[in-house]
């Protein structure tokens, strides 16, 4: 009876130290696996996310201990709206856990209604444009008395056209008035401070002065000048001078 006591006293401790064992082996391998997840910052494969919903991805990534990124949108006649479309990095890759892919997701073939950009700030139609998915395209500049600067006054497609998202409106956009032009007058034997203010009241810029010490004209007169006469001249333009003397005085 003793006996048989003993042996079963024997055979209970030896299977609780061999669960111990088994325990202590588990924890040991957790550890093992933590510390060298931790040191090398545990690479993964990057699945392949193509056609998938964002629940649908988003699920897959965490399973490899990944997140989501949805970068941008874009139409695609190929994948449906709603739909993954291209990710950052590509299928394959391997890279670190808690790392985020980036994805493109199709807005499929919805197209929306080109805004009228007419007679609003042309610096404020790319905000116009950005708020349907859409861009800038080319941009022409143009005087006109029809409209103040920096409006725009024509654009290409028309307001309330059909065009897929991305699409690239153009832009005619007037600078304002044309400038006043003149034709270039003589002024060859003028005094040189008749010439500066006859030039300053026509918006015309005086460039640096030439000084001739070999003219025989009286000093301080106008000997030449660039643009010549009969040479149109607008307002900005810079004209330049050749002056009778020299810098000397003489």
């Amino acid at each position: 009876m003793q006996t048989d006591r003993l042996r079963r006293h024997a055979f209970l401790a030896a299977r609780i130290g061999a669960i111990g064992a088994v325990l202590v082996g588990v924890a040991a391998l957790s550890a093992y696996l933590a510390v060298r997840r931790s040191v090398s910052g545990g690479t993964v494969h990057v699945p392949d996310l193509t056609s998938l919903t964002l629940d649908e991805a988003t699920a897959a990534l965490r399973a490899e201990g990944l997140l989501l990124e949805e970068a941008a949108q874009r139409n695609d006649e190929v994948i449906e709206a709603g739909k993954i479309l291209a990710q950052d990095p590509p299928p394959g890759a391997d890279i670190k856990v808690d790392r985020k892919v980036k994805v493109v997701l199709s807005l499929g073939n919805q197209v929306s209604t080109i805004p009228d950009l007419r007679g609003g700030a042309a610096r404020k139609a790319q905000i116009a444009l950005q708020q349907q998915g859409m861009t800038i395209g080319d941009q022409v500049y143009v005087y006109t008395r029809r409209a103040g600067e920096d409006v725009v006054i024509a654009q290409d497609p028309l307001p309330q056209s059909a065009g897929l998202r991305e699409a690239r409106v153009a832009i005619l956009v007037s600078r304002g008035s044309p400038p006043r032009t003149w034709v270039m007058p003589d002024l060859a034997g003028r005094t040189e401070a008749e010439v500066t203010v006859f030039l300053g009241r026509a918006g015309v810029r005086i460039g640096p002065v030439r000084r001739d010490s070999q003219s025989a004209r009286p000093r301080g007169t106008i000997v030449g000048h660039h643009p010549a006469a009969g040479y149109p001249v607008s307002s900005g333009d810079v004209v330049v001078l050749t002056v009778a003397g020299g810098d000397d005085g003489t």
